[in-house]
């Protein structure tokens, strides 16, 4: 996950941290020209609590810090933080306009969705993916057809999805589900009916399940046991449409697919092939 990103949800902070974090955040290229003890001064904390930070965002030592800061920075630097994702059009605007703003609203979801990316919970849900011999995925509204999209991807190479549509096959499907399937549950923030009914099921049988969701949602009773993060810049209803979300999840998806896909690349490729073919004999 972006090192940006990681700095403002300041998750298990300390106070100190806290200020450290806020103090990074408002003065990134300053901070990069400074020492520890240096930082340390500016913001009226021990040397020691840098490093505690550092260890809490799993970074060896400050020089760490340093590098995972420089790699970022452009990127935060750039971004637009007075874009109005909710309302990216306003009423008079022209045609053009519209085609820019909207270009920008999906450039700054698209970068804001890559910095969410925690590597090491990509890896194990691929290999989660790998693993399942039927792979669930839970999920409403829009987000349906981005599911059945990816339901469609995966049955070019061989791999078996399900999407139930409604809420009593949902149900059926958690229930006969197990240990050899994967969940994947797609909610922004857990307003969907069946948000708190479909995860105890599935953790009484046991089923891995992959959260795809805002950064500020999680299950009420536990944890997912992989958890990747859509963007998070829209309001639920106050908004034109879902224009960030939408392409966040897809894009999640397609990332989910494309490094799944890499995994036995030659073979997928192989299969894709050979499935195309048979459809359409002609082809040959």
């Amino acid at each position: 996950m972006n090192i940006f990103v990681q700095l403002r949800r300041q998750d298990h902070f300390s106070h100190n941290e806290k200020m450290i974090a806020q103090y990074i955040l408002e003065h990134p290229e300053d901070v990069l020209k400074m020492n520890s003890k240096q930082l340390s001064e500016h913001c009226f904390v021990s040397v020691a609590t840098i490093y505690r930070l550092c260890d809490k965002l799993k970074l060896n030592g400050f020089s760490a810090l340093k590098v995972s800061l420089s790699r970022s920075i452009k990127d935060y630097l750039n971004a637009n933080e007075d874009f109005d994702f909710n309302f990216p059009v306003l009423k008079y605007q022209t045609h053009f306009e519209v085609i820019e703003n909207l270009k920008e609203d999906y450039l700054e979801t698209m970068n804001t969705t890559a910095d969410l990316f925690a590597l090491d919970q990509l890896k194990d849900a691929v290999f989660a993916l790998k693993r399942a011999t039927c792979i669930d995925i839970y999920t409403s509204a829009g987000s349906i057809y981005f599911a059945q999209n990816f339901k469609f991807q995966m049955q070019e190479i061989g791999k078996d999805v399900h999407v139930p549509l409604d809420e009593y096959e949902q149900r059926l499907t958690s229930a006969a589900s197990d240990q050899n399937h994967l969940a994947i549950v797609i909610s922004f923030g857990g307003r969907g009916l069946l948000m708190d009914i479909l995860p105890p099921i599935l953790r009484r049988n046991k089923t891995p399940i992959l959260l795809i969701s805002s950064l500020e949602y999680t299950f009420k009773d536990q944890e997912p046991d992989y958890h990747l993060y859509m963007s998070s810049h829209e309001n639920h209803y106050h908004k034109i449409s879902s224009y960030s979300t939408r392409l966040s999840t897809l894009y999640i998806l397609d990332v989910l697919y494309t490094c799944y896909f890499k995994l036995d690349y030659d073979e997928n490729m192989k299969r894709k092939l050979y499935y195309y073919d048979c459809i359409n004999p002609t082809h040959q």
